[in-house]
């Protein structure tokens, strides 16, 4: 009869496993590299996320530099050895990566060592990379239109004095492009409200505002319940639709200088300066109701869960992003709900 094999698992395998369980959850594309071995684990969301099948390439640094864009690689390797070497405290570049089908995805890549040998040597790094893809586009549009826009100024400046109006005309035309190209930068094309990037620009803009002169701002997070059974059941343009209809129906119940932004899929975030946590909560507990109409064909009423927290003076923005996160979290396990973090 074969034996089996009751050999206890140690620590060391239990965190790994539960290491390598981590990143087969995690939506960003983790990457964990063992210098002293030069063996690089990625999560299977790294290879989805370039169309790769999971653990289909060489787990090495081989891979990494393979998959560069040729144009992005000697600024990768600069900043990457300048981190390796300890000639710069932070490792975080923006580059293209080669997919599958050949096309290039714009990622962010952002790493830090996390252990050390007994002379202080790192023996082990861990990174993220992350799809940026639409918002670096909309940045390279936005700098090549600016760019010329500034060339199309410095031909025009050559007749100011004989076309002293026109010139004023074209300025006035081409700062109006900017704008536009500007406002398309920071809006969701889904939705129409602001989109990630905006939304974190106007954080640390209320963020200092604490800090220096003590003006309180409470957030809300929110995620729409049950939103893939919409998409499953009644495809995705009837979800696109239910996003539309909850950023109207949010956005009518704002101020002026409140901040609404669409996070990420279904989930959606709003800044409220000069509001205390209570009235948040009571602001989020009327959206919680009025969602249950935005879309009055949906076969079933539309529910969503919310987080709401305040900013804390000296707190660290990713501290209090977790916080709120967190708050979602419990949130999203009863469902309808609203969680005070």
């Amino acid at each position: 009869m074969e034996e089996l094999d009751v050999t206890p698992c140690t620590e060391a395998d239990t965190s790994a496993r539960t290491l390598r369980y981590a990143l087969s959850i995690v939506s960003d594309g983790i990457w964990d590299w063992d210098i002293r071995s030069n063996h690089v684990t990625r999560s299977p969301s790294w290879y989805v996320m370039l169309g790769y099948d999971p653990d289909s390439l060489p787990e090495n640094v081989a891979t990494w530099h393979e998959i560069i864009h040729p144009e992005d690689f000697g600024r990768v390797m600069f900043a990457f050895d300048a981190y390796v070497q300890g000639r710069s405290g932070v490792y975080r570049e923006e580059y293209r990566c080669r997919c599958l089908d050949g096309n290039y995805l714009w990622v962010s890549d952002h790493g830090r060592f996390f252990e050390f040998d007994d002379d202080g040597k790192p023996t082990r790094m861990i990174g993220a990379h992350r799809n940026v893809h639409e918002r670096k586009l909309a940045e390279l549009a936005l700098q090549e239109k600016n760019h010329e826009l500034h060339q199309l100024n410095l031909s025009l400046e050559l007749l100011v004095q004989t076309r002293t109006e026109a010139l004023r005309e074209a300025n006035q035309a081409l700062a109006e492009q900017a704008a536009v190209a500007l406002r398309l930068s920071e809006i969701d094309p889904l939705t129409q409200i602001a989109n990630r990037r905006r939304f974190e620009h106007q954080l640390h803009a209320e963020w200092q505002r604490l800090q220096r002169h003590g003006h309180g701002c409470s957030l809300m997070m929110f995620d729409l319940d049950h939103f893939k059974r919409i998409n499953d059941s009644l495809g995705h343009q009837a979800g696109d639709r239910v996003l539309v209809a909850v950023a109207e129906v949010v956005r009518r119940r704002l101020r002026e200088e409140d901040c609404f932004a669409r996070w990420g899929g279904e989930e959606f975030i709003v800044l409220l300066p000069e509001t205390a946590c209570e009235a948040a909560r009571e602001l989020a507990e009327r959206l919680r109701l009025s969602l249950r109409r935005a879309d009055i064909s949906l076969p079933t009423q539309l529910t969503a869960s919310f987080s709401v927290t305040a900013m804390r003076p000296g707190e660290d923005l990713m501290v209090m992003l977790r916080r709120l996160d967190d708050g979602l979290y419990r949130a999203k396990r009863q469902r309808d709900c609203i969680v005070t973090c």
